[in-house]
């Protein structure tokens, strides 16, 4: 089998992954059990795994399912079991053998307690913590500090090169908060552009690479000047904090 790679939208925005090499394959957030199965069968696969980048039920939702159905193991980290008891607990693995197919962890907890990003063929699976123009909130079991410091550590030593494919496509809400904060970064105006034309087109938006994301992306552009008197006008006290910014950026958006 050839390397494959394929993403099918569900709900609004929720989006499934395939990812296949050498006779393996295995599904990344198969909310909706449907158009899981529908994506492998498309590609003519039945995979053998699924990973969870958390244990959100719009992400977790149609394991069950597929477990029962076709025997998965299923993978994810242990603090999210709550939500969702993985067959796997990832939370001391950097890197997972899935028969052929070889995966790197990255543990970046905030969103949730258990939330990691996924690495594959030069793309980064990065869930609900980093969007394509944002971050995931904090308010379904999460804590804005300690995303804060996966978005300043984990996040931002990942290789630029990388493609961001995120759990949901928030582009077209995230973008105009960004240019709200920046209103001169055309990168991000140019960027909300392509989203609309991509979704009257009935197609789905280009993924970045991170070196893209991290030029308009304000959660990742909290040491920018520009950025931060944004946040310190808004929220006074906390420009000499990078970790403050972030949370501060964070309660901005929830509240914008």
């Amino acid at each position: 089998m050839s390397l494959i790679f394929d993403r099918r939208r569900y709900r609004k925005d929720n989006y499934v992954y395939l990812l296949a090499e050498g006779g393996d394959a295995a599904w990344i957030d198969p909310g909706d059990p449907e158009v899981a199965l529908g994506l492998a069968g498309e590609h003519g696969v039945r995979p053998r795994f699924v990973l969870h980048t958390h244990g959100h039920p719009d992400h977790t939702g149609g394991t069950a399912r597929l477990r029962a159905e076709l025997g998965v193991r299923v993978l994810g980290h242990g603090a999210d079991a709550a939500w969702f008891a993985p067959d796997e607990d990832v939370s001391s693995r950097a890197e997972l053998a899935l028969g052929t197919l070889r995966v790197e962890v990255v543990h970046v907890p905030g969103h949730t307690p258990g939330s990691v990003c996924y690495l594959w063929q030069g793309r980064a699976f990065t869930g609900d913590t980093l969007f394509w123009g944002g971050c995931g909130n904090c308010r379904n079991g999460g804590d804005p500090a300690v995303l804060a410091r996966s978005l300043l550590g984990p996040v931002a030593s990942l290789p630029g090169g990388l493609a961001l494919h995120p759990g949901h496509d928030y582009a077209e809400a995230n973008l105009p908060f960004a240019l709200a904060l920046e209103p001169g970064n055309e990168e991000a105006r140019e960027r909300l552009q392509a989203a609309r034309r991509a979704r009257a087109a009935g197609l789905e938006p280009e993924a970045p690479t991170l070196d893209e994301e991290r030029r308009v992306n304000p959660f990742l552009r909290v040491h920018v000047p520009s950025v931060r008197d944004a946040i310190e006008g808004r929220a006074p006290g906390v420009a000499d904090d990078p970790a403050a910014r972030v949370v501060a950026l964070r309660r901005i958006r929830d509240s914008w």
